[in-house]
């Protein structure tokens, strides 16, 4: 139980920094999200981040691509739900307690949501060492910036923009 309590106090003061950071706005650009997405290291911009929660009841959305889980009930509204790692190619992330959905700011697009592996947290890319490489395989959804932590990890930066004005996200129906 132990165990449980601080991974929760964990996560809410994650969840607290989250929201003052973004409430801060430019002074904090370098700042980035931390997730795991498969065996991938990702860093999304905290602008492109309303908040990130404990993945709620998922209705299931008959004739949609598997990637697209469906729908979620997050405070009375309806959330898309994408499967993360599924839509770029990587193996479905698998069920656990650490799962997390990232509510996407609605500035960027509409009441969408991606699932993710587990949540890291907070990184400056300051802290960081940029690299020359671009992301691999040409993910479109990544942008140009790749980062290696002091630890060795690579870190990939989601572009959320490209992502959700890709033609298959915003119509996930099987054609």
């Amino acid at each position: 139980m132990a165990k449980t309590s601080n991974l929760r106090e964990f996560q809410e003061a994650i969840l607290l920094r989250l929201k003052e950071a973004t409430a801060k706005g430019g002074a904090v650009s370098t700042s980035r999200l931390g997730v795991n997405v498969s065996s991938r290291k990702v860093l999304i911009n905290l602008s492109q981040v309303s908040e990130v929660l404990p993945v709620p009841p998922i209705q299931f959305v008959p004739l949609t691509q598997p990637w697209f889980l469906g729908v979620a009930n997050v405070r009375g509204n309806l959330y898309n739900i994408t499967d993360l790692a599924l839509f770029m190619g990587l193996p479905p992330t698998q069920k656990s307690a650490n799962n997390r959905i990232v509510l996407i700011n609605s500035e960027t697009t509409t009441q969408s949501a991606l699932l993710i592996d587990s949540l890291v947290g907070l990184r400056s890319v300051e802290a960081m060492q940029a690299l020359e490489e671009s992301a691999e395989s040409n993910e479109t959804f990544f942008s140009n910036k790749t980062y290696q932590d002091a630890d060795k990890n690579k870190w990939f930066e989601l572009d959320v923009e490209v992502l959700v004005q890709d033609k298959s996200f915003i119509q996930p129906t099987i054609t």
